[in-house]
């Protein structure tokens, strides 16, 4: 569960979805969708890039990657200046896995991989940024596209 959501956290502009007491799954995905469907507004994304967004793809539109970063700063895990908040997305990551030693051990690992590496000053690019790196990441601990939680 918590390697789907650290990979869809990147990849989606890293939105592990935070709720009271108990995971709750499909509440998580409900409350992430009305986000995104926010950010889509806002950023005047198109339905192609919900689409990529949805499927784990990397965003081949300006608006694409300005959807992850709004996501992003949604759910606090970029601050104002673009950058990525681990301490943040840690506690997202705890949330969603009950605090299990195993996934935390896999999330902090992608985390802390990628919280300090070099991004664009623009945040739709460091978005997009972020995600290229927990894609790897992910990758690199057996995550892939596919996987479910």
């Amino acid at each position: 569960m918590a390697k789907f959501w650290m990979t869809l956290a990147v990849m989606c502009a890293i939105g592990a979805v935070v709720v009271q007491g108990e995971f709750d799954k499909k509440e998580a995905i409900a409350k992430f969708m009305t986000k995104a469907s926010d950010c889509k507004t806002n950023v005047g994304a198109a339905d192609v890039d919900m689409e990529e967004l949805i499927e784990r793809k990397p965003a081949s539109t300006m608006e694409g990657k300005c959807l992850r970063a709004c996501l992003m700063k949604k759910f606090e895990v970029m601050n104002d200046s673009g950058k990525f908040v681990a301490d943040v997305a840690l506690k997202h990551a705890e949330k969603v896995t009950d605090g299990a030693v195993d996934k935390m051990q896999v999330a902090s690992e992608i985390i802390n991989a990628c919280a300090d590496i070099e991004v664009s000053s623009d945040h739709c690019q460091a978005a997009e940024d972020y995600g290229k790196c927990f894609k790897q990441q992910a990758n690199a601990h057996g995550i892939n596209e596919n996987y479910q939680f």
